[in-house]
This record gives structure tokens, C-alpha cells and sequence, in this order.
């Protein structure tokens, strides 16, 4: 079978990945998305307050917004909390924050605020357009974080602070 590979014309295998990355990404937006009827995962049902497709930069693009999930103690006045900047895994080319939610509400409940970033995917944004989204989106997030409630010296590891992601997270090494 590996020599069939070199058998295979280039626009062959570019349909071929295309197709399998659409099946997939459908797959975990229809299992995310029914997952999300579910009474518990309604983010007040845990005391977190979701604030919906806000833009890290003004492009007017969907790739370009965020959601920030915080506990309602701060959304009410409490302390500043550390902060988690989420980056969904897909390997650069599927799935998106709406997809990863549970992992902005997990972080939420256990005191973070949580900033989960859309960026965009390839092949339409080739390298290093996700790499360029990251980092305009951990500058919003160190530029805006008091707004919501959070202490930017507490993001990136350092205190109580994290960053996540899954792969491409750790790929974008922020």
C-alpha cells in the first residue's frame, strides 16, 4: 500500500484530507453541540457567568472572538482571579472554542477565568496564521483580563495562573 501513495494524484489526497477533517470536525461539533442540551451544562447551573463571541481583534471575523467563562463571585465583586488562556486542540485545521466549552466551564468552577479563543484554521489561514491569532489573543487577554475580573500576573504559569490547550496549545508555546 505505501507505494500506492506516490500513485495517488496531489489533488487526490488534498480531497481525501479535506473530507476526513470535515467528517471529523462534524462529528465533535454535533457531539459538543448535543452535549451542550444537556440541563448540566448550563454555565449557571455551576455559578459561572459565559460571555459569548468577544472580539480579540476587529476584523469582524468569527476566528477573531473569544468566550469568557468566570465564576459569578467575580462577576458580583470578588476578588481578582488567576487566568487561563484556553487554545482548542485539531491540529491548526479543526474544531473551535464552541467545541472545547466544557473545558472553559471546568476551569471556571474551580475559581479561573477562562478566555476560550477561536483562531483561524488551515488550509483557508496556512502557517502561522493560528500562531499570529494566539498571540494577538494573549495580548487582548493581558490588555482586557482586570475587566473581567482577572489578574494578567496570574496567567502563564506563574502564582495559580495557567495556560491550556490541547497540542497546538502547547505548540503555540505562549
Amino acid at each position: 500500500m505505501a507505494g500506492m501513495d506516490s500513485l495517488t494524484p496531489r489533488w487526490v489526497e488534498q480531497l481525501r484530507r479535506r473530507a476526513g477533517a470535515a467528517v471529523v470536525d462534524n462529528f465533535f461539533r454535533g457531539v459538543s453541540g448535543a452535549a451542550g442540551l444537556h440541563p448540566q451544562a448550563r454555565p449557571e447551573r455551576h455559578g459561572v457567568e459565559r460571555l459569548r463571541d468577544v472580539p480579540y481583534r476587529q476584523t469582524g471575523l468569527r476566528e477573531h472572538t473569544l468566550d469568557v467563562y468566570r465564576p459569578r463571585r467575580v462577576a458580583e465583586g470578588g476578588a481578582p482571579l488567576p487566568v487561563v488562556l484556553y487554545v482548542h486542540g485539531g491540529g491548526f485545521r479543526i474544531l473551535s472554542k464552541d467545541t472545547h466549552w466544557v473545558m472553559g466551564l471546568s476551569f471556571a468552577r474551580r475559581g479561573y477565568l477562562v478566555f476560550n479563543i477561536n483562531y483561524r484554521l488551515a488550509p483557508a489561514a496556512p502557517f502561522p496564521a493560528a500562531i499570529e491569532d494566539a498571540c494577538e489573543a494573549l495580548c487582548w487577554v493581558v490588555a482586557n483580563a482586570e475587566r473581567y475580573g482577572g489578574d494578567p500576573s496570574q496567567l502563564g504559569g506563574r502564582e495559580r495562573g495557567r495556560q491550556s490547550g490541547d497540542r497546538p496549545g502547547a505548540h503555540h508555546g505562549l
